[in-house]
């Protein structure tokens, strides 16, 4: 039942019943089109997730690693410590401390990818392994690890990172459980309570005022429904981020004049919304082209808007059922090609962590959670060169 298609399923399904709640009066109303195409698209994905189901036999398999997880977690923060001292400071401390901090600028060039990228695949296979064997040392390492993400002030990495464990703690156990599933609720509550906490404190920060979390509800323009209510102020955070991404990509179809169709048109929509965002910005810049734009309500910073916004804007509605045929056949493909080693476990939680949040952004380009797919293929060979070049030592 859990697999990349239920994940769209579900978070696109949340998304739309987000919307209707109406608890923001930033938004504009929602057109048939676009409900039709959503509509049919989580049609399809529902398809696919019984396909998946019924083909795919799945068992949670014993994890061990290759590499000492202390080494490599010592390796890690050596990394996290360069980008500090790149930085000029560790970015939590610096909004603590009222210190100014620009987190777009934050890494030391190129290198700050490979850090996040392998720093958040790490921290799920340690958690695969802490399942896997039950030992606390791995427990310990995960939360260490994790604990970067919090360092750095990165709600995104910590959100992907959290969400990738829950799912490989739900391949855990092949069995429906009111329990499990009443615990991760739960779990996923006071995530996005923390989430809203960590978002008033930055804007509060950034008003210079102490922690109000109703600035917030001015930025989104909270409905007099939802400032009234018992709910915590705090989740109007979850709300804006669950639903402005469809309030954006409903602004983008109904302003977003889309030009004629051609074949460089094509070339610049596959470059820049089904390629890594490392690779699309090095090909624009060669090229002299930027990635194209898309018109989102006037309010920031709600500026996401879906997988399928920009892919409009390049070709239009075309373009969106183009994307919605590569989102449906790229776990396909994944799990094809996917060795079945010991990081196989955390390849699949990763695609499922990548669909869950397609309704969010464009998250199979996004470097930070995408590129960590590619992990499982890299580290094996990782492994065999470090054998040989043992043996080789050896003699």
């Amino acid at each position: 039942m859990v697999n990349p298609y239920s994940s769209y399923v579900l978070s696109f399904s949340i998304a739309l019943l987000a919307y209707l709640l109406g608890w923001s009066e930033l938004y504009p109303p929602l057109h048939g089109s676009l409900l039709t195409f959503l509509v049919l698209s989580i049609a399809f994905h529902l398809a696919l997730s019984r396909y998946w189901k019924s083909t795919v036999t799945f068992s949670f398999p014993s994890v061990d690693s290759f590499f000492n997880p202390v080494a490599v977690t010592i390796f890690i923060y050596g990394l996290w410590t360069a980008d500090f001292i790149y930085e000029g400071g560790i970015p939590l401390v610096k909004i603590l401390l009222n210190q100014p901090y620009n987190y777009r600028l934050f890494g030391v060039p190129s290198l700050h990818v490979f850090t996040v990228t392998f720093g958040s695949f790490f921290t799920v296979f340690l958690f695969s392994l802490f399942i896997s064997s039950g030992k606390r040392a791995s427990l310990y390492l995960y939360l260490i690890n994790l604990f970067a993400a919090l360092l750095i002030y990165n709600r995104g990495m910590l959100i992907f990172n959290i969400v990738a464990s829950a799912f490989i703690y739900f391949f855990s156990s092949p069995h429906f459980s009111w329990r499990r599933v009443s615990f991760l609720a739960l779990g996923f509550l006071s995530l996005i309570y923390f989430f809203g906490v960590m978002g008033s404190l930055r804007v509060s920060f950034e008003a210079k005022q102490k922690y109000d979390p109703n600035i917030f509800l001015k930025i989104g323009k909270a409905s007099t429904t939802f400032r009234e209510s018992w709910i915590p102020k705090e989740f109007f955070w979850a709300y804006i981020y669950l639903s402005s991404p469809v309030a954006n990509l409903q602004q983008n179809i109904n302003t977003f004049q889309v030009p004629t169709f051609s074949l460089s048109r094509m070339v610049q929509y596959v470059n820049n919304e089904m390629l890594f965002d490392f690779i699309s910005k090095r090909v624009n810049r060669i090229f002299g082209v930027e990635r194209e734009r898309e018109n989102t309500i006037p309010e920031r910073p709600f500026n996401v808007s879906t997988v399928y916004s920009r892919s409009f804007s390049y070709l239009g509605w075309i373009g969106m059922y183009m994307m919605c045929a590569f989102v449906l056949i790229l776990p396909l493909i994944y799990l094809k090609i996917l060795p079945i080693n010991r990081y196989y476990l955390t390849g699949i939680a990763l695609i499922n962590t990548m669909y869950l949040f397609l309704f969010f952004d464009n998250t199979i380009r996004f470097t930070g959670l995408g590129f960590q797919l590619v992990y499982p293929f890299v580290l094996p060979l990782v492994e065999k060169t470090t054998v040989w070049f043992q043996k080789k030592t050896a003699l």
